[in-house]
């Protein structure tokens, strides 16, 4: 409802201001205008079989990334001997431009889904693996004391103790990376695409049709606020245990 609330206020704003400043409609389409066009982009134009394909890429990128970056973690921790020789390499790949990536990955990949997924996947998998890696260092010491006396293995150990302690930080990287996501498949798409919203972003832009760069750019925050909203909700489902959520949930009662 906070959601919609902010959102009606930003679209009678915005409505208020093209009116009282008369901002030509081929600059600044009005609300209305905006909607007319989306219509016609929705019946005439095919815009909603352009969504699923941004989503996909999304998606299957950014589940790519976290279970590396979970994985990448649980590696170092167990073996340091690996962070010790990867860590340049992540960091080297992490720092480069991914605008500057993208054209490699389309040379070698093509023009279809995979180097859009790539590059979803390369940003999703450091905010991850950096928020494991916090979490699984982070753990108290007598948990892990308790599970050598247990005589836990590995994989208990990782799977009753470690994992469920490490799930608070877990998500907040997986936030900041499904909010990147959304940026790294925009980019793929602009850099070369048949399909996508990254692709009718660049065709409105070729052909300064800006009622097409707007409905794009709404439909993209739309859907990177939508995947940020189930990223969040999985976290209240999954850290219902945790204090975190007993006192948010406080917050909220009081």
């Amino acid at each position: 409802m906070r959601a919609v609330i902010s959102f009606a206020i930003f679209v009678a704003l915005w409505w208020l201001a093209v009116a009282l400043l008369g901002v030509p409609e081929y600059l600044v389409p009005s609300p209305p205008a905006l909607a007319a066009k989306f219509w016609f982009l929705t019946t005439q134009a095919g815009l909603f079989s352009h969504i699923p394909v941004t989503l996909m890429e999304i998606v299957i990128g950014f589940v790519i990334g976290t279970a590396a970056g979970i994985a990448i973690a649980v590696l170092f921790v167990r073996l340091p001997m690996f962070e010790i020789v990867l860590d340049p390499v992540i960091i080297f790949v992490q720092t480069a431009p991914k605008i500057a990536i993208a054209p490699l990955l389309l040379l070698w990949l093509g023009l279809g889904a995979s180097p859009k997924i790539v590059l979803v996947a390369i940003v999703t998998f450091f905010p991850v693996l950096s928020n494991m890696l916090s979490a699984l260092r982070s753990i108290d010491p007598n948990m892990l004391a308790l599970a050598k006396i247990l005589r836990l293995n590995g994989w208990r150990r990782l799977w009753r103790i470690e994992l469920p302690q490490s799930l608070p930080l877990l998500f907040t990287g997986m936030k900041v990376g499904v909010t990147l996501a959304v940026t790294a498949a925009v980019i793929g798409e602009l850099m070369g695409a048949r399909a996508g919203l990254g692709y009718l972003l660049s065709l409105g832009q070729e052909t300064a049709d800006i009622g097409l760069v707007l409905v794009s750019v709404l439909l993209l925050s739309l859907l990177g606020y939508g995947l940020f909203l189930a990223v969040d909700q999985a976290e209240r489902r999954m850290l219902r245990w945790h204090e975190s959520a007993v006192a948010r949930d406080r917050l909220l009662l009081e």
